[in-house]
């Protein structure tokens, strides 16, 4: 396998300082700025933060969630550095918390841009800046509940099942990096700073896969679905070695169902001829729990004796929509993850770990995770002065 060298130039943020204050709630997206060349200052309280002490931990104790989302940064002190001495030599601002914590600390950004007129102050916040909920305490489990996630997640005669991880950190961090860039571009196109303000519940109810959109094509509220499929020909399938996704229905639209039909029969099973009849050209009837249940005894027959990856390469060439479900280790062992260079290895005090690498590549600048976890800063590296637009 030709593995593709990674560039060496500077990443597109290469000049841009971000001085980033978050709590667990807005880390990644300081994380995503470092792996594109920015400058990001971690000013932490004196003794660190919590998420430094939070497990998983790697062999020599420091927690894995903070070596991800930290890795790239330069690493403060609160009481190493004069805060509005050093949001003077910064384009962007991140800060985490609701306004009246934000106020106390005068950090709102009514009082940061007013001070700091050119500074972009991005603030992510469970609730956003205003509203009856805007200072409410959150946490991961109320956030994916507030913004809609829970409502789609595990059995429907069950519990709502949580996803691994702080993921309403996660998808605000990707939402607020995004902005960041938007605002970034305003900047140095008119050198005015502004707030960004991005509310981790709006951005989690943006990302509820097609729930928005079933309401709004076909007025149906999708309701927790477990592991089995809404309708015959869509969800996951067991095979010989997991599990893989199959959409041959999906809207009130067969897709690639003739396709699937003539995959079936080409491997032995006969009985899928009847999937040919009008009836299973009607919505109605491929959501109904006799054809669901039809469609998978035929599927699982045919995929239990073919591996997942067997099963997506030649559903692809035939024009077919599955994936498989990867594994962690399916992740590391990806032909094409490697043949990307997509994973990266740094070293962790005595531990070389391999970190997932920036969801973004560029043909001529290195982007991605650094070395190893921040560096503390020097008083030279903190005082220098702001690059105007």
């Amino acid at each position: 396998m030709n593995v593709p060298e990674i560039p060496t130039n500077p990443g597109p943020l290469d000049g841009v300082r971000v001085i980033d204050l978050t709590t667990w709630l807005g880390a990644y997206t300081g994380r995503l700025l470092a792996d594109l060349g920015a400058e990001v200052i971690r000013v932490e309280p004196d003794g660190g933060v919590p998420e430094r002490r939070r497990p998983p931990f790697t062999a020599d104790g420091m927690s894995l969630s903070f070596v991800f989302t930290e890795v790239g940064k330069t690493s403060v002190s609160e009481s190493e550095v004069d805060l509005e001495e050093l949001l003077g030599t910064g384009q962007i601002l991140l800060t985490s918390k609701g306004p009246a914590a934000l106020r106390a600390k005068g950090l709102h950004p009514d009082d940061v841009t007013r001070r700091h007129p050119s500074l972009v102050h991005v603030s992510i916040s469970p609730y956003g800046l205003t509203g009856p909920h805007a200072d409410r305490p959150a946490s991961d489990l109320t956030l994916l509940a507030a913004g809609g996630l829970l409502s789609l997640a595990g059995d429907p005669d069950r519990e709502p099942v949580r996803p691994w991880g702080s993921q309403s950190a996660v998808v605000g961090g990707v939402h607020a990096a995004a902005a960041t860039l938007i605002a970034l571009l305003a900047l140095e196109t008119s050198g005015c700073g502004q707030t960004v303000d991005v509310s981790v519940q709006e951005a989690v109810a943006h990302s509820l896969e097609n729930a928005v959109q079933y309401l709004d094509l076909e007025g149906l509220v999708r309701k927790r679905a477990g592991a089995g499929p809404m309708e015959a020909g869509t969800g996951l399938f067991r095979c010989a070695d997991g599990w893989v996704y199959l959409v041959g229905g999906l809207g009130g639209r067969p897709l690639a169902w003739s396709a699937i039909v003539n995959w079936l029969e080409e491997g032995g099973i006969g009985e899928a001829a009847k999937l040919r009849e009008d009836r299973w050209r009607q919505a109605e009837w491929r959501r109904s729990a006799e054809a669901r249940a039809d469609f998978r005894a035929m599927f699982e027959r045919f995929a239990l004796n073919r591996t997942k990856e067997d099963l997506y390469e030649r559903g692809q060439r035939c024009g077919i929509s599955i994936a498989p479900v990867s594994t962690p280790d399916d992740l590391l062992n990806s032909p094409q993850l490697n043949a990307q260079s997509y994973f990266r290895r740094i070293t962790v005090g005595t531990v070389e770990l391999m970190l997932p690498g920036p969801p973004y590549r560029f043909s001529h600048a290195n982007v991605g995770p650094g070395a190893g976890l921040p560096e503390r800063a020097t008083s030279s590296v903190l005082r220098h002065e702001r690059i105007t637009a």
